[in-house]
């Protein structure tokens, strides 16, 4: 498997916590107010995030085949492996839930643990490709095996651990699933069939894919007397099943198969957002 993109997702991450690092000065001049730092109660506050970065397929591999029942007596099978990923943008919305949390002492946050949910996207953008032909020699098929990316609804819950004696970052390590829509469409054409009349089929997924991630988080300005403006990062690593789906011959008796495995999905992703009601 060989992605179109030559960005490396570990250069991304680490570029976006420089970015981080290099807002601390500014964000502990004018977020940290008390003893630094966020203040207890932003960080046991409601928070709402916008979110964007890019979707890494990783390992994914298709195999298309043809059964062709033209002689009933003497089935003829044909298969074809192979396909490349492509990068997808990614964006959406979270909303960052603190259910329960450890006081250091009365203006300190040890701990706390989080719920996080959302809404993100890549607008239906195809995330593989694999082409075929000649899966049927009656037919001389051509087409293709491909993944489209739809919308996908975190479910996650963690812990966030402030870093240093003033809580100028948040650091915070997460599971749970994530709620995905995608597709996987095999189509294409036969050259022997009379006006070259194609095939389709589309099998539409929703599936519970597996999730952990990490993040760091840091305050970087106050918009209002209580709204402190956060920065931060996040890399998830999402687990999709694998799926197939089969599209009839409108002109002979041939079975097209696509099938994809399962694979791993890396989001990188930066967000923006802001603290509301501090506890």
């Amino acid at each position: 498997m060989r992605t179109t993109a030559t960005i490396r997702p570990m250069a991304i991450i680490i570029c976006l916590a420089t970015v981080l690092l290099g807002f601390s000065p500014h964000a502990k001049a004018q977020a940290q107010r008390d003893s630094g730092g966020m203040r207890s109660s932003d960080l046991l506050a409601l928070q709402v995030y916008a979110v964007g970065g890019a979707f890494f397929p990783f390992g994914a591999s298709g195999t298309v085949s043809g059964l062709d029942a033209t002689d009933p007596t003497n089935l003829a099978t044909s298969s074809q492996s192979g396909g490349t990923s492509s990068v997808l943008p990614i964006v959406g919305a979270r909303v960052h839930v603190p259910m329960l949390w450890y006081m250091r002492d009365v203006d300190r946050v040890g701990f706390s643990v989080f719920f996080e949910t959302g809404l993100q996207t890549s607008f239906g953008a195809q995330s593989f490709l694999q082409t075929f032909q000649n899966t049927s020699p009656n037919a001389m098929d051509f087409g293709t095996n491909t993944v489209s990316g739809y919308f996908q609804v975190p479910l996650l819950a963690g812990v966030t651990v402030p870093v240093g004696d003033r809580a100028g970052f948040l650091f915070d390590l997460y599971g749970g699933i994530t709620i995905d829509s995608w597709s996987l469409t095999v189509q294409g054409a036969e050259a022997n069939a009379p006006g070259q009349q194609g095939f389709f089929q589309s099998n539409r997924m929703i599936t519970a894919d597996p999730t952990i991630g990490l993040g760091l988080r840091a305050p970087f300005a106050e918009i209002a007397d209580g709204f402190p403006l956060i920065l931060g990062v996040n890399a998830e690593l999402q687990f999709r099943p694998g799926t197939s789906v089969s599209a009839f011959s409108n002109n002979f008796p041939v079975t097209y198969t696509g099938a994809v495995g399962p694979q791993a999905n890396l989001a990188i992703m930066a967000r923006i957002g802001i603290a509301f009601g501090g506890r």
